[in-house]
């Protein structure tokens, strides 16, 4: 049955910022310790001092709040840098928490049968729309023609090392293993411990780059922060909008929609950046279609080992007569394929000669035999499979192309020759 109007909305939680309050609590201690070994006492005096004094001054004390501006005024500037450090660390530090928070609060919420969509979510939204009056037919078509492109752009103002990232980043894998429900007092005593090791780490590295990054080094990066972000959020995304549309509306997301995409300004903005030249543009684009063979390779590699299946469609045995495996022996092309066109990139990115091989053109090509794959399971009964697969929406939901837009100045004749699909660029004329 398909739900009507959105209820009452019901928190499942008692006291929901808890959590949140007792992981930026622990972080705050872990970060004075921090600052006690590595900078001394009279630095983790000073901080405290401020703190207490900033604290009572917003509370409404004048005295204190004079006091503390007089503080300030009268530091020197080699004491106040470690003290300035360290307030900037302990707000990253709570950011991270919060933003863990976040996460945990969408759990919290899914967890509870009888709670009310999460305010923001797909299911509230639609819900919404829904009692507002939109048939549901409407909606899923709506859903399924949107097309959103996410671009990446390097902030000229983002100066927060790779290095440092990757620890935040396992600092919020540590809060969130905390949360488990059935880790032990000597597990619980370990994620402390690997906390403290990873701020400690955190306050003895440079913060700083000490180069101004190229634009083939914002390349790189955007290209990290697609890996181990977005590569995988997305799946998920697109499985909450599919599960939500089937409550919402009673049909699924389409297999070959792509509500999502992603692009890249990076090594491709030939008017904001005057270092971004055309052979920058041509790398960068290499760059980005070896890490998409790449990322694809790990996920194909993935799926054929649940794959092992022995009967298939006509369709498909026709195309591995000889394999005892079907699935596995197209999945084993593709692979090859995948790794021709990573070694194709890698050539060109070395300057090297090219190879006689058979890389992938296009997406179209390397979509077709898992197409291919997913219809004969479903033809043959395996639906199940079919749907385990889709889940993870390799194609066509994921992937990088470079955003070439009017600012790029790229024509086809160009894409063509860096051996990409011609984006939805205007004509000269027309612009």
């Amino acid at each position: 049955m398909l739900p009507s109007d959105p209820v009452e909305r019901k928190d499942p939680t008692p006291d929901p910022h808890k959590p949140l309050r007792d992981d930026v609590r622990l972080l705050g201690r872990l970060l004075g310790e921090t600052l006690k070994s590595q900078a001394g006492e009279g630095v983790y005096e000073a901080v405290e001092e401020i703190r207490a004094l900033a604290k009572a001054g917003r509370a409404g004390s004048e005295e204190d709040f004079r006091r503390l501006g007089d503080q300030l005024a009268g530091m020197e500037v080699e004491d106040a840098l470690p003290v300035a450090r360290a307030f900037s660390q302990f707000l990253t530090l709570a950011n991270i928490a919060e933003q863990h928070h976040r996460v945990r609060r969408r759990r919290d919420y899914q967890l509870e049968e009888d709670a009310s969509p999460q305010r923001g979510s797909y299911d509230e939204a639609f819900g919404r729309l829904i009692a507002g009056g939109v048939e549901r037919a409407a909606l899923w078509q709506a859903v399924v023609s949107q097309r959103v492109e996410l671009v990446l752009t390097a902030h000229p103002t983002e100066v927060v090392r790779r290095t440092l990232l990757q620890k935040y980043r396992s600092i919020a894998e540590l809060l969130a293993f905390q949360d488990l429900p059935d880790r032990t007092a000597a597990e619980r005593r370990e994620v402390t411990e690997a906390l403290a090791r990873e701020i400690v780490a955190i306050w003895e590295t440079d913060e700083l780059q000490h180069q101004k990054p190229t634009p083939l080094d914002e390349v790189k990066a955007g290209l990290v922060t697609f890996e181990q972000t977005l590569w995988d959020a997305l799946p998920r995304a697109l499985r909450d909008l599919d599960r939500a549309l089937v409550v919402h509306t009673g049909r699924h997301l389409p297999v070959s929609a792509a509500p999502i995409r992603f692009g890249s300004w990076m090594g491709g903005d030939r008017d904001g950046n005057p270092f971004v030249t055309p052979e920058v543009t041509r790398r960068a684009c290499w760059l980005a279609r070896w890490q998409g063979a790449d990322l694809y390779l790990r996920e194909v590699r993935l799926l054929s080992p649940e794959l092992s299946l022995t009967e298939a469609s006509p369709e498909l045995m026709e195309r591995t007569p000889e394999a005892r495996e079907p699935y596995r022996e197209l999945l084993r092309l593709v692979e090859e394929r995948l790794e021709a066109t990573r070694e194709r990139m890698h050539r060109l990115l070395d300057g090297r000669s090219l190879r006689e091989s058979q890389p992938y053109w296009s997406a179209a090509e390397l979509r077709e035999p898992l197409e291919l794959c997913r219809r004969s399971l479903e033809e043959t009964g395996c639906g199940a499979l079919a749907r385990g697969a889709q889940e993870r929406r390799v194609l066509p939901a994921r992937g990088l192309r470079m955003a070439l837009s009017d600012k790029v100045g790229l024509g086809a004749a160009e894409l063509q020759a860096l051996e990409l699909e011609e984006p939805d660029v205007m004509p000269e004329e027309q612009r």
